[in-house]
C-alpha cells in the first residue's frame, strides 16, 4: 500500500521504518515544523509539570539551565510517547495519561484528591486546543502556561504539495493532528484524491477537520500510533 505520512520530519523516522517493515511504500510530506522556545530557570516554583506533546520535551533541551529544577518534579504526560520523551530527558516520576487532554486532566485531579494546592507548569505549544487549561481552571487548579514550542507551516512553492500528492497517488493518508489535516486540505481538494483513498486519523477531532467529499475517513480506536497503523491492515 502507498501511505502518505503528514508528520513533522523530526518525528517521522520511527513511523516510516514501521511502515517499510510492513511492506508499505511511503511518502513523507511534513506540513509543519517545530520552533523551540527556550525558557528561563527563574520563577519555576512549581509542584509538578504537565505536557500534552512529546515535542515539549524535545523543546526543553533548548533550556538546559531549567532542566535540573524540572526533572526532579513529578510530570504528567498525555500518553506513552510523551512519557517516553520525558524519561529520555531525565524525568523519573512520570504519570501517563490515556492519550487525550480530557483523560490527562482526570488523572491530575484524581492524584490531587481535591487538595487545590501546588502550581502546575504546563509546557505548552501552539496552536493547541484549550481543553486541559479549561478543565484545570474549572477545577480551581493553579496552572502556569509556558510556551516552549510553536508549530509553523512548512513553506513550499505554489502547487508543490498537490503535485507531490498526485504523483505519489496514495492509498492512505495518515493524520496525527487537526492542524495537519486542516493544512493538507487547504491545498488538496478531496476531488484531487482517488475515491479509494483512506483518510486515517489519530482521533475524532482530527477527523472533524477533514472536509466533506472524502469517502473513507477512519478513526483510530485509541489515540496512539499502534492503533492508527493497525487501521491500515484492518
Amino acid at each position: 500500500m502507498r501511505v502518505l505520512v503528514t508528520r513533522p520530519e523530526t518525528t517521522a523516522d520511527t513511523t516510516l521504518r514501521r511502515l517499510a517493515l510492513a511492506g508499505h511504500e511511503t511518502l513523507l510530506l511534513p506540513l509543519s515544523e517545530a520552533e523551540h522556545l527556550p525558557i528561563r530557570a527563574t520563577a519555576l516554583a512549581v509542584s509538578s509539570v504537565v505536557a500534552t506533546s512529546a515535542e515539549a520535551f524535545r523543546a526543553l533541551r533548548q533550556s538546559p539551565d531549567a532542566l535540573p529544577s524540572l526533572t526532579r518534579l513529578p510530570v504528567y504526560c498525555v500518553g506513552p510517547a510523551t512519557a517516553e520523551a520525558a524519561v529520555d530527558l531525565g524525568f523519573s516520576q512520570v504519570r501517563v495519561g490515556p492519550g487525550d487532554a480530557a483523560g490527562l486532566a482526570e488523572l491530575i485531579l484524581r492524584d490531587r484528591g481535591g487538595a487545590q494546592t501546588g502550581l502546575l507548569l504546563y509546557l505548552a505549544g501552539t496552536p493547541r486546543l484549550p481543553e486541559l487549561e479549561t478543565r484545570m481552571t474549572v477545577a480551581g487548579v493553579p496552572l502556569q502556561v509556558r510556551l516552549v514550542y510553536r508549530m509553523r507551516p512548512v513553506v513550499r512553492a505554489p502547487g508543490e504539495c498537490s503535485a507531490r500528492v498526485q504523483a505519489f497517488d496514495p492509498d492512505a493518508v495518515l493524520f496525527y493532528s487537526r492542524e495537519a489535516a486542516r493544512q493538507f486540505f487547504s491545498e488538496i481538494a478531496p476531488a484531487m484524491l482517488a475515491d479509494r483513498v483512506r483518510i486515517l486519523c489519530l482521533g475524532a477531532r482530527i477527523a472533524d477537520a477533514v472536509p466533506p467529499g472524502c469517502r473513507h475517513v477512519e478513526i483510530a480506536p485509541r489515540p496512539d500510533e499502534d492503533a492508527l497503523l493497525a487501521l491500515i491492515d484492518a
